[in-house]
């Protein structure tokens, strides 16, 4: 859903829209997230039946000037 709403907001620029959602795409289902990311806060989120689960709400993201470019 985050992906096609960018998408819409960035029609204008294809590859921009691409871009994006290569780099939504990276940062979500990389199997190597932990040697770019940073977790900075989580969140305490009670789900159905009253079970708690860990919430990340906030991180960094490292890339190199390459990744970048």
């Amino acid at each position: 859903l985050s992906v096609a709403l960018s998408g819409t907001v960035l029609a204008r620029c294809p590859a921009c829209a691409r871009n994006f959602a290569s780099l939504y795409c990276h940062n979500t289902c990389s199997p190597n997230q932990s040697l770019f990311t940073n977790v900075t806060r989580v969140v305490n989120r009670t789900a159905v039946a009253g079970v708690s689960h860990m919430a990340v709400v906030e991180y960094q993201s490292f890339y190199r000037q390459r990744f970048a470019d």
